[in-house]
């Protein structure tokens, strides 16, 4: 079994929105294998994928967090420093993660409270 490892956010080793590859036809033979697993493990609707990208560099010792304004109806993901989290009491619950050959990593996170999301 893998432990998820929380480290610095690498989005700067990902390639940028611009120079990336959309999603298409070509992918249907890898994301039906993607969908076969989810659904062996019964986590068809928990589980999903997302097109890996950048849109800037973040620095070593920085997070995406998202937030939601349940008002307005938007969702927000901005980038925070850890310590930030930490001095805060906030830890980050992973909502994208990433694959390589060492397992599996964070990517993104979402601050939990006792309602299960922060909101605004």
């Amino acid at each position: 079994m893998n432990a998820l490892t929380i480290s610095a956010m690498q989005w700067s080793t990902l390639d940028h929105i611009a120079d990336v590859d959309p999603i298409g036809d070509g992918d249907a033979a890898c994301l039906d294998e993607v969908r076969a697993v989810l659904a062996r493990h019964g986590n068809l609707g928990r589980f999903g994928v997302s097109l890996l990208h950048s849109h800037f560099d973040l620095a070593d010792d920085e997070i995406l967090m998202e937030t939601t304004d349940l008002d307005r109806r938007e969702q927000f993901v901005r980038p925070m420093k850890r310590a930030e989290l930490e001095d805060a009491g906030i830890t980050a619950m992973t909502t994208v993660l990433t694959f390589d050959e060492r397992g599996y990593r964070q990517y993104c996170g979402c601050d939990p409270r006792a309602t299960g999301h922060h909101h605004k």
